[in-house]
């Protein structure tokens, strides 16, 4: 091999090397971030409205995905920034092992069909509970890690400051996101019981749901805006931004 081609093969083998390293860096996956600001209920005398115009929020398309594994870790400092993966920090779907698969059966737990088909309703609730498996498997693996940096920032004293720094942010910002995930998952599986339990009452004239009986009528306002809520504070972290329900 001569030299010219030895040198393009070089380049060719470092430019991969740096896209991969790029997968990994902050805000290497950045999907469409364009959706409709959350729409809270508005209470009427017959009615809950839960949407302000008559089309159905967009869904996302989130298709099952190969997850891939994550190359070692190089250094502490990147240990505390992966704290935030698929948090603060968008990842491609191969890599957001958690994140991607509880959005997946999220994606249509608010469809409108919860009121008309009652298999489609339970299958709602079951993905809601696969959620909440997945999100307790992550929220265990991030305190394990904030952990094992804790002991670690504990026994070297020579750890530079801007690591301790970036870890007391990343620390925080992940606690937070996982007391907002659980709300949302919660607040979304409160909603699906509620309807399950009172099948009958619900009548569908979208972006109404006609609910006759004063009482049942304030109650599923009252659950419907606690979930809205939960929702914008999850649509908060980019990588949860095209949620819907």
């Amino acid at each position: 091999m001569n030299f010219k081609v030895f040198f393009v093969v070089f380049l060719f083998v470092g430019y991969l090397g740096f896209a991969y390293g790029d997968a990994l860096a902050a805000n290497s996956f950045s999907p469409d971030a364009s959706y409709e600001p959350v729409y809270m209920p508005r209470l009427t005398s017959t009615s809950v409205e839960i949407d302000g115009d008559n089309e159905l929020p967009a869904e996302p398309n989130l298709a099952k995905t190969r997850f891939l594994k994550y190359p070692p870790v190089t250094s502490l400092a990147e240990r505390v920034e992966r704290l935030v993966y698929g948090i603060e920090t968008d990842i491609k779907p191969e890599l957001d092992h958690y994140g991607y698969e509880i959005r997946r059966y999220m994606t249509s737990v608010g469809n409108v069909r919860l009121f008309e088909e009652p298999d489609y309703l339970i299958e709602q609730i079951r993905n809601l509970k696969k959620a909440r498996i997945i999100a307790d498997y992550w929220g265990m693996s991030i305190t394990e890690e904030i952990a094992d940096i804790e002991k670690i920032l504990d026994e070297d004293n020579d750890i530079d400051l801007g690591t301790r720094t970036a870890f007391k942010h990343n620390k925080v910002a992940a606690q937070t996101f996982l007391i907002s995930l659980k709300s949302w998952i919660d607040t979304n599986e409160r909603l699906l019981i509620h309807i399950n339990s009172k099948p009958d009452i619900y009548e569908v004239l979208y972006p109404e749901i006609l609910i006759l009986v004063p009482t049942a009528r304030v109650e599923f306002y009252n659950i419907y805006a606690t979930k809205q809520a939960k929702l914008k504070d999850i649509q908060r972290y980019q990588p949860f931004a095209l949620m819907v329900y």
